[in-house]
């Protein structure tokens, strides 16, 4: 009946003196510890003292044995209030032990016994102290470790995301991530960063590897109408005892729109805007060599058109070079008013074009070409410009499988080419005459 009163009062002194230090310094709480070093006191001098009780009448001390072992297990004390407490306690105990058991080899063999199990609660005491003082300090540390991480996490000025590889919860999410990808919305998971659940697989594969994953550029689509592009990092971390990816995310928007402003220079015409020789032949080399090049491009059939504008030189060296240019930036807005957006138009060179007719049989090219020649007509008609407008073309059809090479269909185009050209010659030659005799 003692036991049970006197562990309510010290649950009820502890608790008042709990609630009202806990927000104070832990030097201002060790009061706390006397109460609970007062309390095994208490505990252990009401076990010897029950076990004395039981000796008289039983003439056993298993109380006293039991509360060692309880002391032992249960209570988290320092090893050296511990074993102050045992001592004199076991003292006591043992100098009542003798005053009441007269049998000497009895009281002998008790005392052994007891202080065995002394020694032993104490050993116990002091592994299980050492447990928990240990897991104490390693649950500090890595609570520490934790906000070190939360606040190193924060204060990065790049985008940084923490997420959970297996189902793509966002576990972290820094200001700058919540800005650059305004999300917004507490919902969203971190499957936005992959373009599709295969690519995140191969990278994290890639990171159980190599642990980290630099440089991989992906685009992004923030809204309807803005995308950006970013160069990602990849990091495998151990965050809260779980393997977590965490990303790191750097802007380069900026050197994208730049890239693509000097490829639009090196493959587009500048006088006329449509594709230059270098990127319209690298394109029909795609085409031509397919999967062979190993650029993952299928080979695909297509009607080339080589086309040379008719009387450039005459326009250049009777008008001026402004009226010739004016000339070819005049033939290509007819192309391009023809073709379509599957098709491809690029300048060859000087007076020469190609268009890839893609999508269409001969004799659909055939009929674009006759609608060219009505619209250079219809033209030359209205007298719009000082020069008469006219091309020859020569077709070429690839198919899929034909041995040949760019430079074979562009010589081939070329001939149909010139026997149009031969044609328009002899006409034009047929007027000068038909003129000079009238």
């Amino acid at each position: 009946m003692i036991c049970p009163v006197i562990s309510l009062i010290f649950i009820m002194v502890y608790r008042s003196f709990r609630n009202g230090n806990a927000n104070k310094p832990l030097s201002r709480n060790r009061p706390k510890g006397f109460f609970v070093n007062l309390y095994v006191t208490f505990y252990l001098l009401i076990g010897a003292v029950s076990s004395l009780n039981s000796q008289l009448l039983t003439g056993n001390i298993y109380a006293y044995i039991i509360i060692l072992f309880g002391v032992a297990v249960i209570f988290p004390i320092k090893p050296k209030i511990l074993l102050i407490n045992l001592i004199g306690i076991h003292l006591v105990f043992v100098i009542g032990l003798f005053l009441i058991e007269q049998n000497r080899v009895s009281w002998i063999i008790k005392l052994i016994n007891s202080t065995g199990v002394a020694v032993i609660s104490f050993t116990i005491a002091l592994a299980f102290y050492s447990f928990r003082k240990n897991d104490f300090f390693n649950k500090r540390k890595l609570s520490r470790n934790e906000e070190s991480f939360r606040r190193l996490f924060n204060l990065s000025p790049n985008p940084l995301i923490l997420i959970k590889p297996d189902n793509n919860e966002i576990l972290l999410m820094n200001q700058q991530a919540v800005e650059y990808y305004q999300l917004h919305d507490k919902s969203t998971d971190g499957s936005f960063l992959f373009r599709n659940p295969i690519e995140k697989d191969d990278i994290l594969a890639r990171l159980k590897e190599q642990k980290s994953i630099k440089n991989i550029v992906m685009e992004h689509p923030i809204t309807h109408t803005l995308r950006k592009w970013s160069m990602l990092h990849f990091e495998l971390v151990d965050y809260l005892d779980d393997t977590c990816m965490l990303i790191g995310t750097t802007d380069i928007t900026d050197i994208k729109k730049t890239e693509e402003e000097l490829e639009r220079h090196a493959s587009y015409d500048i006088l006329t805007g449509v594709r230059n020789r270098r990127s319209g032949i690298e394109l029909l080399r795609k085409h031509v060599s397919g999967d062979k090049s190993g650029s993952g491009h299928e080979s695909e059939e297509f009607i080339l058109s080589f086309i040379d504008i008719n009387d450039l030189k005459k326009v250049n060296d009777g008008l001026g070079h402004a009226l010739g240019d004016d000339l070819i930036r005049t033939c290509c807005e007819v192309f391009n008013r023809h073709i379509d957006l599957h098709d491809v138009l690029f300048r060859h060179g000087g007076d020469e074009f190609i268009i890839l007719f893609f999508k269409k049989k001969l004799e659909d090219a055939e009929r674009i070409w006759d609608d060219i020649q009505r619209n250079f007509e219809a033209i030359n008609s209205l007298k719009q410009k000082p020069f008469p407008i006219s091309a020859s073309h020569g077709l070429y059809h690839y198919k899929p499988g034909d041995v040949t090479t760019v430079e074979k269909i562009l010589e081939i185009a070329d001939k149909e080419m010139y026997k149009v050209k031969s044609l328009y010659k002899q006409q034009q030659n047929k007027k000068q005459e038909a003129s000079f005799i009238s």
